[in-house]
């Protein structure tokens, strides 16, 4: 009760808490699905409990993962049970299906490049995946679209990946990922991509470009994507009165 001193448990006995729905739980700290009713549902997925919407801080559950940095956070749902397939080359291979939903090393004792004695760099690192039109991370560092899961979607954009909204570094990405938009250093190499666009001076994820969500993510790129719409069709002019 109010005022008295908290029991047995770390305290968790006195913290307020309830059932939420998952989807629509806009809150620092991520729901967990519940071990009381491991087999029910809600509207089709896990039923997740919350101590921070009730204003109570959760001492009963493991430690909170990370969730990333703030302005670009990890999508998913931390202890999701069961597994999901994930092309990895040609093979479709078997992860948490908690895959990304925080900032972990996923890939260690899963990829088959992260079991052997001599493992590179990136399978230490930690990774998540994020919404594209939600990440305020610096120019330098855009969230990439997923080789796992290249066809699928969250909130009707492609599944982006990044290492450092988790504040690891991407060692992946340019020695793994070759068709990733950020691997291409041309506008017709990026073009043959479909899921890539050119904004003028490189190559993104085409949602980062053109998706009306991510309008103004990527600062000083429309500007030169707008000016090279504008050049194109004057030089093509040009060279038609010239010829």
């Amino acid at each position: 009760k109010t005022g008295e001193t908290a029991g047995l448990g770390g305290g968790w006995c006195a913290q307020a808490w309830c059932y939420v729905d998952a989807c629509n739980c806009d809150i620092p700290v991520l729901p967990k699905v519940s071990s009381y009713l491991p087999g029910s549902t809600y509207r089709g997925k896990p039923v997740f409990f919350s101590y921070n919407t009730c204003g109570g801080k959760d001492t009963w559950s493991k430690a909170v993962p990370e969730v990333g940095t703030p302005g670009c956070r990890c999508i998913g749902f931390d202890n999701v049970p069961g597994t999901t397939e994930m092309k990895v080359g040609k093979n479709m291979l078997e992860y948490p299906a908690e895959v990304g939903g925080s900032c972990q090393a996923w890939d260690m004792e899963r990829h088959p490049e992260c079991k052997g004695d001599k493992q590179p760099k990136w399978c230490h690192q930690a990774w998540c995946y994020v919404d594209p039109c939600s990440c305020g991370l610096p120019q330098d560092t855009p969230p990439k679209i997923s080789m796992y899961l290249p066809e699928a979607t969250f909130t009707g954009k492609g599944i982006y990946y990044s290492y450092e909204t988790c504040g690891a570094k991407d060692y992946f990405t340019e020695s793994m990922h070759l068709k990733a938009c950020v691997n291409q250093e041309d506008e017709d190499s990026c073009n043959k991509l479909s899921r890539c666009a050119w904004t003028g001076r490189k190559c993104l994820g085409a949602e980062l470009v053109d998706h009306p969500l991510c309008k103004g993510l990527v600062h000083g790129e429309e500007e030169a994507k707008s000016s090279a719409a504008v050049l194109r069709p004057l030089a093509a002019a040009a060279a038609t009165a010239l010829a």
